[in-house]
């Protein structure tokens, strides 16, 4: 059996230190794991707190270590107000646990049940955002191996993994298989697959407060469980259901009807 080939993700803000991110150390771990181009997934690709990380930056240090910079738009967490991605946030997660605090929020803003934010699982499917897809495709079908970055740290609390690593298994696990690379404890560089990370969401998801207090594994033969009204022919399929509802609620985007594009 042929071997699969390889996508790496990585978040800058896993380099960072007193001085802000360390870009050499960064593009010296790309290059170890021979990743040939840096393919950037911010719909933003610009940081006011970390500079260095600026698309321009990037590039430079790109051409300097070997490893070309590219910026792939279409993969971005955001989305466009006329991208057809948008639900109410309580009909993405059905619990009635509104409204979402605003530290929760990745736009800062506090999420009410009406508020439409990026549904995920529309995202999968948009056509913009397949476009994207096919670009890794395509360098793929040329041989080159890529990095997806964003700039958080663990893979788990970033679209890089939860959008995009389970569209590319999904679509392309045949042959491709996407590794995360991120620290362990120590601050050593470790690998992690999308299964580990998985693994790693539904912990942090079932350690919430606020999901503890559903007593969501609470199972009685005389009563409907949390779990009833999730997708799955099994309980641990709508448990997956579940997190990955909760997941989308806390890092969606709200919808901005006034956003420019």
């Amino acid at each position: 059996m042929e071997e699969k080939k390889i996508i790496y993700t990585i978040g800058y803000t896993t380099f960072q230190n007193y001085q802000g991110i360390d870009i050499d150390k960064m593009f010296e771990t790309l290059t170890a794991f021979k990743v040939g181009f840096l393919a950037d997934v911010r719909s933003v690709p610009y940081s006011k707190l970390y500079p260095q990380c600026n698309a321009d930056k990037l590039k430079f240090e790109g051409l300097r270590s070997g490893v070309r910079y590219i910026h792939l738009p279409e993969l971005g967490a955001k989305a466009n107000p006329q991208q057809d991605v948008f639900s109410r946030a309580a009909d993405i997660f059905f619990e009635d646990i509104f409204p979402i605090s605003k530290s929760n929020r990745p736009d800062k803003v506090e999420l009410p049940e009406y508020k439409e934010i990026v549904d995920f699982n529309k995202f999968r499917t948009d056509e913009y955002f397949q476009e994207g897809i096919k670009r890794i495709v395509n360098a793929y079908d040329k041989g080159f191996t890529l990095a997806l970055m964003c700039s958080e740290k663990r893979p788990v609390d970033c679209h890089r993994y939860f959008l995009i690593s389970r569209t590319l298994e999904e679509k392309c696990g045949e042959w491709l298989s996407v590794r995360h690379i991120t620290t362990d404890i120590d601050g050593n560089i470790v690998i992690l697959t999308t299964q580990e990370v998985d693994k790693q969401l539904q912990e942090i998801i079932l350690n919430r407060k606020e999901i503890k207090n559903l007593n969501v594994m609470q199972f009685s033969m005389f009563a409907e469980s949390v779990l009833d009204k999730y997708y799955g022919t099994s309980d641990q399929e709508k448990l997956n259901d579940f997190c990955n509802r909760y997941w989308n609620l806390i890092h969606g985007w709200s919808k901005q009807e006034n956003a420019n594009n």
